[in-house]
């Protein structure tokens, strides 16, 4: 916030009084509205001079576990979590290279207004000091791909087993401080909003809400990447995925469908009687939740109904005869994820 231009007949030392104390005020009236179980999760909150910030906290040394940190600049309100301890960071990432899928969702599914950070750093042997060494990832979290995600899981669960390094994992967000301003105290409310959809996330990487136990038997499987000449793996049962591609008319761009064949659809079929099924279509880093397959009569054809978002990507980035193809997954809780990718010959 612009603090110091409000208060500059004041002197910095009262400028910085200032923003310190509402500071205090947001943080505690914001831990205040949270849910109880988030309350519960996130039980320290305060302010952290040193940053330049507020914190909600799963510890009361910050440092020492998960935490969401508020960040007042000039320009804008930064959101982080933020995950630095190296005990949790080795759980953390060790479940995510076993649940790469699962993790890649939480954090795409966020949005492409937020960012990933996972930074490598390294520990001095006798001095203990810490410092940059590389980034293995940092950008928006659309950029984020399915591939990108088991190369950054793999290597940082092996690099913070190592003594020598630690692996440091951040996603952020920004809001405009004017709009934030304007906001008046409804940015509790929001802020709130953002606590509570960063709480998936912080609870897989921490640990501490087990992932639900499946029928699925961890199976590795190649995932041919059309974009790169390298293959992943990707633990997911031969029985819970598929591969398809079709060759797209103008019908198809046009009306905004992909269609299978009689074959798939007893995998998107609740029972005998079902004719559509919803499904949520995943594509160059984003999600469409109003997409749906259909069984066409006669026959049992399948049809995947691209939502409206999903059909305008389809309309921008195909001509008649391109090849796309579906890399479709069935996800905990009996959710399908259709993964759309142009075929590059």
């Amino acid at each position: 916030m612009p603090v110091f231009t409000a208060f500059g007949w004041a002197g910095e030392e009262t400028a910085q009084k200032f923003a310190f104390e509402q500071l205090d005020l947001f943080i505690s009236q914001l831990h205040a509205r949270l849910s109880h179980t988030v309350q519960a999760e996130l039980a320290y909150y305060g302010l952290s001079r040193e940053n330049q910030g507020a914190y909600l906290a799963a510890n009361s040394e910050v440092e020492r576990d998960a935490h969401i940190a508020f960040y007042a600049r000039p320009m804008s309100l930064e959101v982080q979590l933020a995950i630095t301890a190296k005990e949790v960071l080795s759980k953390g990432f060790s479940a995510a290279e076993k649940d790469v899928l699962g993790a890649h969702r939480l954090v795409t599914e966020l949005g492409p207004e937020w960012s990933l950070r996972v930074q490598q750093l390294l520990v001095e042997e006798e001095s203990g000091a810490i410092s940059h060494y590389q980034d293995l990832f940092k950008d928006s979290v659309s950029q984020f791909s399915p591939e990108l995600a088991q190369e950054v899981f793999s290597k940082a669960a092996y690099l913070v087993g190592q003594e020598k390094w630690l692996v440091s994992f951040y996603l952020s967000r920004r809001l405009n401080s004017e709009q934030v301003a304007a906001m008046g105290l409804t940015v509790l409310q929001v802020l709130n909003d953002l606590v509570e959809t960063l709480m998936p996330v912080l609870s897989f990487f921490t640990g501490r809400v087990g992932r639900k136990k499946g029928t699925r038997r961890a199976a590795a499987r190649k995932v041919a990447v059309t974009q790169q000449a390298v293959a992943v793996e990707t633990a997911v049962a031969p029985e819970d995925t598929f591969t398809f591609v079709s060759e797209l008319k103008p019908l198809h761009i046009r009306r905004g469908f992909i269609n299978m064949t009689p074959k798939e659809w007893p995998f998107f079929a609740l029972n005998a009687r079902t004719e559509t099924r919803k499904v949520t279509v995943y594509y160059e880093g984003l999600y469409d939740k109003k997409s749906t397959v259909w069984r066409l009569q006669p026959g049992d054809m399948a049809r995947l109904v691209l939502g409206p978002a999903s059909h305008e990507w389809l309309e921008d980035a195909f001509v008649p005869n391109d090849r796309i193809e579906l890399q479709v997954t069935r996800l905990e809780g009996n959710e399908i994820q259709v993964t759309l990718r142009p075929v590059t010959d």
